[in-house]
């Protein structure tokens, strides 16, 4: 199989894209035909299930399946789709989920081990006949993907699944020859790949994903990972996927904005230098730079981009072309991915709200044209003034301060949030290049905006930090998380920082990573009270705990006295000393200049934190529908 690059879009589970009966939707296909269009070598499939009895129930409403001839004639569908682009595609298939599925019956394993979702509950031990019941469904499905027209097959033997269960000793306790020593416990795979190449033939490409390194005590180590690597080689596997961790530290599986670009990449090189097949790599990779550099330096074949490819399904055509400033980047926050699609939504993207929706959220002319004023250059207000020009519109963005990008601005000032900062400068390109007119440091009034006399406005002043009315609050050693973060103001060595959401939680990092002394405190029982998604609470709370940062839960900030705070918590009110007070207590939307417009101008909107404050997400969202409605 020749592929006309490098680049490979990596597996994802897509949500309720599928059809009722797992086939691959007509949503689905211009979804993936969407990144066949954009340029990706080779498409890989999110995982498709080959049999479901052993696991029915609300896991599989997430995922595809090829279980009948019945999903072969909606795969040649899909297969044509992106070979009519250029492109190759692989479908990944799956024998099972196993203790990380969810399902209406007992969870199987290959042994009986805690569920992870519930450790309570332990998993059934698989019979051989149901091994062996598995290993057929495999071949039978492998068999349909090749008549429908498929370039390849990739095994989905990674992260924690069902097959990986049954190659790690953490999980795999069997006695039988399923079981034991690294042969045995590599007998079910083997059997499997042996099995579906009798069904495709040699010439056929298997690409194995694999887990070389679980990142945790009691899982697989790399030494380990390397030697079963040169033992798929020899079973005759084409290409090897490196992925690394597991559900036990999904936020590195699938990795948050915490992880640092290229997180898997010292995994890949290992195996590279142990085979001699293919191998492909992906973690973080979004940046054209690095990608380049992975296989300049030999440390991979093959740049696997998923989340990148959500954001911009053109991203590799823009990077052929040099345009590396209209890439819409990735912010790894998990939001409209990973997120949707545990709450059985399809999969999308936070920061491209079309990715699933491609032909419904299709982009077309304003049948008239009209000036649009946008006030306020956040995320939200940028999105709308990018799509309202996108679409034909006159547009002008005044923004108060001497920059765009709101609330990114301070988001993105530690280091471990750096995946913001391609936001604001994209958003910034898109401007000048769509012929916004932006203006900076121009701050909005009514009777300034009833001059200018536009069609439409956009209101999308954001919002300012909540400061409660508590005794001692005004004094001057308080400050907020958003000035610290911009710099305005500098507390002192010792801190006490309020609030123990996300924000709270990044301003006490960042600013212990500067050699302060922090206490975070947080009136509920734990922190992150928030809603926000699994990978993301993951990864802060393991930084959290990783740094040695006091942390006081359920302990509430009464007043600021002149030697720190005091604070309520279980054993009644105490005295906290510190320096300085960083409040982190949340933010109240801009409203004011909302009322002074109603019925001043034609068409008024209102959308992000000035309508409430939430997340990158709602505001994006909240701009890209506005402007697709005018």
């Amino acid at each position: 199989m020749v592929t006309r690059n490098r680049i490979v879009m990596c597996p994802m589970g897509t949500g309720s894209l599928a059809d009722e009966d797992g086939g691959f939707s007509r949503r689905l296909i211009s979804y993936y035909g969407a990144r066949a269009r954009g340029g990706a070598g080779l498409i890989i499939t999110g995982a498709s299930i080959v049999y479901t009895e052993l696991e029915p129930g609300m896991g599989l409403r997430t995922m595809t399946r090829v279980t009948s001839k019945a999903h072969l004639g909606r795969l040649s569908d899909l297969c044509a789709e992106v070979h009519n682009y250029g492109a190759r595609i692989a479908i990944q298939l799956s024998p099972g989920l196993g203790r990380v599925g969810v399902t209406d019956l007992q969870p199987i394993s290959a042994s009986a081990v805690p569920y992870f979702w519930d450790p309570r509950i332990t998993t059934r031990e698989l019979s051989i006949d149901e091994i062996e019941t598995l290993i057929t469904a495999y071949a039978f499905a492998a068999g349909i993907v090749r008549a429908a027209g498929a370039d390849a097959i990739e095994i989905h033997g990674y992260g924690g699944y069902l097959i990986d269960q049954f190659q790690t000793a953490l999980w795999n306790k069997r006695s039988d020859r399923y079981g034991g020593d690294l042969e045995g416990r590599l007998r079910f795979p083997l059997e499997l790949i042996d099995a579906t190449r009798k069904v495709v033939g040699g010439d056929f490409p298997l690409i194995y994903k694999f887990t070389p390194d679980h990142y945790i005590e009691g899982g697989r180590d790399l030494s380990e990972g390397v030697e079963i690597a040169r033992r798929l080689e020899d079973a005759g596997v084409d290409a090897l996927h490196v992925d690394g961790g597991c559900y036990e530290v999904w936020h590195r599986v699938i990795p948050c904005m915490y992880e640092p670009p290229g997180c898997h990449l010292h995994l890949a090189e290992a195996v590279k230098k142990a085979v001699n097949i293919p191998v492909i790599v992906h973690g973080k990779l979004g940046n054209p730079m690095l990608a380049e550099k992975v296989i300049e330096e030999g440390k991979a074949d093959f740049v696997g981009l998923g989340r990148p490819l959500l954001a911009d399904p053109d991203w590799p055509e823009k990077v052929r072309q040099g345009k590396f400033d209209d890439i819409r980047p990735c912010i790894g926050d998990n939001e409209g991915c990973i997120r949707r699609v545990y709450e059985l939504k399809h999969i999308s993207c936070t920061v491209n709200p079309a990715a699933g929706m491609e032909r419904e959220y299709a982009l077309v002319p304003a049948t008239r044209r009209k000036l649009v004023l946008v006030v306020g250059g956040g995320p939200a207000g940028a999105e709308a003034a990018m799509v309202s020009a996108l679409r034909g519109h006159h547009v002008s963005l005044w923004e108060k301060n001497d920059r765009l990008g709101g609330k990114l601005i301070p988001a993105s000032v530690p280091d471990f949030k750096q995946d913001l900062r391609p936001l604001i400068e994209y958003f910034s390109a898109q401007m000048n290049k769509l012929g916004v007119s932006v203006e900076l440091g121009r701050e909005a009034t009514a009777e300034r905006i009833r001059q200018f006399s536009p069609d439409v406005v956009i209101l999308a002043t954001g919002s300012t930090p909540f400061i409660p009315p508590l005794p001692g609050i005004g004094k001057g050693k308080v400050t907020t998380a958003i000035d610290v973060l911009l710099g305005k103001s500098q507390p002192g060595n010792k801190l006490i920082v309020a609030g123990g959401g996300s924000v709270g939680c990044e301003v006490a990092l960042y600013l212990h990573g500067q050699g302060k002394r922090v206490t975070l405190i947080e009136m509920m029982k734990e922190l992150l009270p928030e809603d926000i998604n699994l990978n993301t609470r993951m990864g802060l709370l393991s930084m959290i705990k990783q740094s040695g940062i006091e942390v006081l839960t359920e302990t509430r900030l009464v007043a600021v006295t002149d030697d720190g705070v005091l604070v309520s918590c279980a054993g009644g009110e105490k005295e906290l000393k510190a320096d300085s007070v960083v409040l982190a207590l949340g933010l109240r939307p801009e409203s004011q200049l909302r009322q002074q417009l109603e019925g001043i101008v034609p068409e008024l909107f209102v959308i992000g934190d000035c309508l409430q404050p939430r997340k990158i997400i709602n505001a994006i969202w909240e701009g890209f529908h506005t402007a697709r409605s005018i």
